[in-house]
């Protein structure tokens, strides 16, 4: 019961502090204390708790179910504030062919990268990916706020992100932020993760089709956006950034069931 008391305090704080966030309409702040929107998740199961009462329990249990549910309007809401907000810091992100590595192909306007199935002729220089089919974009996001858009259509696999300009980009890489990398990888069709350290997993219901990045060098914030669901799907804070910091792509290798289309990089310069 202790416990239990203990949570249902937790939970009323929580919604006050959401609260009052959303009438301050400050949503890097929000970004800096729900990075993943994790709330239901990290609640703690009661259904095998036994009191000496089970009004009391139940009571109890009603309760946490409805601050929850607060939470979560809380948490709607102030998503639907950050999604009006962030667009207004688009930046026109085009590929650097330089850093692409051989098989992908890019379109010539620098907005589509796709797996061409083969080796092409390039010159290896320490730009280049030499392993891991990816390409940076040529826009330098430091010290501003940036945000761009990526259709990832239906493609089984792909990584988005932010990488720092002297993070290696030879052999076998580990995408994580100790070596550089801020990255959202999509996998195996249906499996979604942030690569912190360790890497998250992510409960996606609906398959994004459209993933928007904003980054926030000042505030040190990377967070991706499901476009069409307008939802927040996850947030890397506290960041380090340094070297210069440009967009990260990858859209995985062609496989034998798809995985042919290309990412196509968005740029509209109106509000959606």
């Amino acid at each position: 019961k202790e416990k239990l008391d203990a949570e249902i305090l937790e939970l009323s704080a929580t919604v006050s502090e959401l609260d009052n966030i959303s009438v301050l309409e400050d949503h890097i702040l929000f970004l800096q204390k729900y990075p993943s929107l994790s709330i239901q998740n990290d609640m703690r199961d009661w259904t095998n708790v036994e009191l000496d009462t089970s009004l009391s329990f139940g009571t109890m249990r009603d309760t946490i179910i409805t601050l929850v549910e607060e939470i979560q309007q809380e948490v709607e809401k102030l998503t639907t504030i950050e999604l009006r907000r962030v667009p207004k810091f688009r930046a026109d992100v085009k590929l650097d062919p330089n850093t692409a590595h051989q098989r992908l192909v890019l379109s010539d306007d620098g907005k589509e990268v796709k797996d061409g199935g083969q080796d092409q002729e390039v010159t290896d220089t320490p730009e280049r990916f030499d392993l891991f089919g990816s390409v940076l974009g040529i826009n330098n996001l430091s010290n501003q706020r940036s945000y761009w858009e990526v259709e990832v259509s239906n493609k089984p696999g792909w990584d988005l992100g932010v990488a720092k300009g002297g993070a290696n980009r030879k052999g076998g890489l580990t995408l994580s932020p100790d070596n550089g990398y801020w990255i959202l990888v999509h996998y195996e069709g249906e499996i979604y993760a942030a690569m912190s350290s360790p890497p998250t997993r992510l409960s996606i219901n609906n398959k994004p089709m459209r993933v928007g990045v904003f980054v926030d060098y000042e505030k040190s914030v990377v967070s991706f956006y499901d476009v069409t669901a307008q939802s927040h799907i996850y947030t890397f804070k506290d960041c380090l950034f340094s070297d210069g910091l440009y967009p990260y792509f990858s859209p995985h290798m062609m496989q034998e069931d798809g995985n042919v289309e290309p990412l196509v990089i968005r740029f509209e310069t109106k509000t959606e």
